[in-house]
């Protein structure tokens, strides 16, 4: 009967595998970036560097957590955040909107989301700068 569930929950009832798979392709793609499985959630860490500054990044990924599968914090010191720099009310990257750009998908692959991190870093940099996010959006009304 598995061919019933639906992605969400696959991930769920295989979540060694999907967890596995995921690290896999992540490392293989970004080579910045270490993974390592821990029960049933994907962690990994690195650091970009632009113009002199870095970033460290911390990766949690997992089907049991509510909503999207990720959450993506940025450990570095002294950030401006804030939900005019994209993060969310745990503290968490805001990469794309939860709803919106699933595109009715249940989630997104965590190899298409890392991308995302260095997009964030050029326009985080940018609003220092300019003091207004240059990059897509959607509003953050709460």
């Amino acid at each position: 009967m598995d061919f019933m569930l639906s992605p969400k929950e696959r991930a769920q009832k295989y979540w060694a595998g999907f967890l596995y798979k995921t690290k896999i392709e992540c490392e293989r793609a970004y080579k910045w970036l270490n993974f390592e499985v821990n029960g049933k959630l994907l962690s990994g860490s690195g650091v970009l560097e632009r113009n002199g500054n870095k970033y460290y990044f911390r990766i949690e990924w997992s089907p049991f957590f509510p909503g999207r599968f990720d959450r993506i914090w940025v450990e570095t010191k002294k950030l401006k955040k804030g939900f005019e720099t994209h993060f969310n009310g745990d503290g968490s990257l805001c990469l794309y909107h939860p709803v919106k750009d699933l595109n009715s998908k249940p989630y997104i692959d965590l190899v298409d989301i890392i991308p995302w991190i260095s997009e964030w870093v050029i326009y985080y940099e940018h609003f220092l700068i300019y003091k207004v996010w240059l990059g897509p959006e959607h509003p953050h009304n709460f």
